[in-house]
């Protein structure tokens, strides 16, 4: 697969805060309009108010009707809102949760009927969304898609941290802590390792409930009877997943280097460490479906906005991370399509 010929699609978050800056100081380095075909769904006006806001002056989208008229080679631009919308720098306004959710719906839509080869997620304020039937990004774009069954993987340079259950309260946990989910969520972490990250014979840390969680003596029930049980079975599937570790060991040691990716049973447990050691570079990446969606760890931005304080390391590396994995894809299909028959050597 030829790069400019993979379509992107990128959100344009919340219009009161920092993804606009974050876009514009992207896409004036021409590589990121070499290696894809970026389309933003958002508007030409707000764009045109940041430049200003800004003093870009050698930069401009290139403004499109639709996704199929999108051009290579440059940034192009959907306008998908009218001429009331308002910029109020760093407010949380009314008017730009409904901005984020036209944004989100128009790329998501695109993304459905096959339009784009990946869809990038600049952050929204969820508060102002839940009303409006948002109250997640990634939930939304798996309803639209009509998938369930997914991981949410939070990736950077060093470290890969998938999540066994969302942002959900601790009370509710025990829901997800099943046998039968942690085998279906290792299964999909070692397909993607494998097709996404073109590594071969991936290895997994999956981590503990309970804190001491790794001497057979001490093991809690959660361990000897829920995680230990799934981590056989996973292994007898060929997955090769060990554990349960404590949290602290396999990120305060380094540990975590020894794997390909970490399996946190609850939310708190995988994404503080990420968020510790991640800097400015992570992403979330949606992993278990044929759709590629991805999200750059970054905040809205309220507080830097108009300042020209945001650094675009996180955009830039859910970019870099959707053209990887459109590579390695296609790599991965080519290799397996053909394989060589096994011939018994007594025959």
């Amino acid at each position: 697969m030829e790069r400019n010929k993979i379509k992107v699609g990128i959100t344009q978050g919340d219009i009161n805060g920092t993804s606009y800056e974050i876009m514009l100081k992207t896409f004036q380095e021409q590589r990121f309009n070499e290696i894809c075909t970026p389309v933003i769904y958002g508007s030409p006006k707000i764009a045109a108010y940041y430049r200003k806001a800004l003093n870009i002056n050698n930069f401009s989208f290139n403004s499109v009707a639709s996704a199929d008229e999108a051009a290579d080679h440059k940034a192009n631009l959907v306008n998908v809102l009218d001429d009331n919308a308002k910029v109020e720098l760093g407010k949380c306004t009314t008017m730009s949760g409904e901005a984020s959710v036209a944004s989100l719906e128009a790329a998501a839509n695109d993304f459905a009927a096959g339009k784009l080869s990946a869809l990038v997620l600049n952050p929204i304020n969820t508060s102002l969304t839940a009303d409006l039937n948002v109250a997640d990004q990634f939930d939304f774009v798996k309803r639209k898609l009509q998938v369930d069954n997914t991981v949410t993987m939070l990736v950077n340079n060093t470290l890969r941290v998938a999540l066994l259950s969302g942002a959900s309260p601790m009370r509710d946990i025990s829901k997800h802590l099943s046998i039968d989910n942690i085998v279906a969520k290792l299964r999909i972490i070692n397909d993607a390792l494998k097709t996404d990250f073109a590594i071969d014979k991936p290895k997994i840390a999956v981590l503990g409930f309970n804190p001491n969680c790794m001497g057979a003596a001490t093991l809690e029930r959660e361990e000897k009877d829920i995680i230990v049980p799934a981590i056989e079975r996973a292994n007898s599937e060929n997955v090769l997943a060990m554990g349960p570790y404590n949290a602290d060991l396999v990120f305060g040691t380094d540990l975590f280097r020894q794997f390909d990716a970490v399996l946190a049973i609850y939310y708190e447990q995988g994404m503080v460490p990420f968020r510790t050691l991640s800097y400015d570079d992570g992403v979330s990446y949606l992993i278990g479906m044929q759709n590629l969606c991805v999200a750059p760890f970054q905040s809205i931005g309220y507080e830097d906005a108009g300042l020209d304080k945001a650094q675009p390391n996180a955009l830039q590396s859910a970019i870099y991370l959707a053209c990887d994995v459109l590579a390695n894809r296609a790599q991965y299909k080519q290799l397996t399509s053909n394989p060589l028959k096994k011939h018994n050597i007594s025959d």
